[in-house]
């Protein structure tokens, strides 16, 4: 059993947690997460491709070295997600309460326009407006442990899981 993949992985989540900043700094450059916020919605659904990308290219290259089990693939995908959430949780905290603590108000004046625009009341636009910020609120109080279990423990493990299907040892 090869258990050096903590260190070979440990690139990939740098790189990973790296590319999540870059993403998020130009998102904010190009005005994509407020002037253009409609636009960016659909750059942040592609953004999801990021960590498949990354954890299977980490994959792939481990079982190059030898024959990968399925607990080795999750655990190189929970590595390398842990290594990224390391990075990239610091950088977001940073980035919501210095270098664009007023992004929140970007996402309110793109839900207030879709709801005006399907004729929605001026009493429900305001509440759910009231709505979004409580619950941003809330969300800010756990954000750091609401956000680890989806990008450490869930997401990895589901895309390790996938990598059974699309990457597999060659047997010779």
């Amino acid at each position: 059993m090869h258990t050096n993949f903590l260190r070979t992985t440990f690139p990939y989540g740098l790189f990973m947690g790296i590319g999540f900043c870059f993403y998020t700094t130009i998102m904010w450059l190009t005005h994509l997460d407020s002037t253009y916020l409609k636009t960016g919605q659909y750059l942040d659904m592609l953004i999801v491709l990021w960590p498949v990308a990354i954890i299977f290219w980490a994959i792939r290259n481990e079982n190059q070295q030898y024959r990968v089990t399925l607990a080795q693939r999750i655990g190189i995908a929970l590595w390398v997600g842990m290594i990224s959430y390391l990075i990239y949780q610091p950088y977001l905290y940073a980035y919501h309460n210095f270098i664009n603590p007023d992004w929140f108000s970007y996402v309110l004046d793109l839900k207030k326009t879709e709801l005006e625009a399907a004729g929605e009341p001026a009493a429900k636009i305001t509440s759910t407006l009231q709505e979004m910020t409580q619950n941003n609120h809330r969300q800010n109080v756990v954000f750091k442990l609401s956000t680890l279990v989806p990008s450490v423990l869930i997401l990895p493990t589901l895309i390790a899981l996938v990598s059974l299907v699309f990457i597999r040892r060659k047997v010779n």
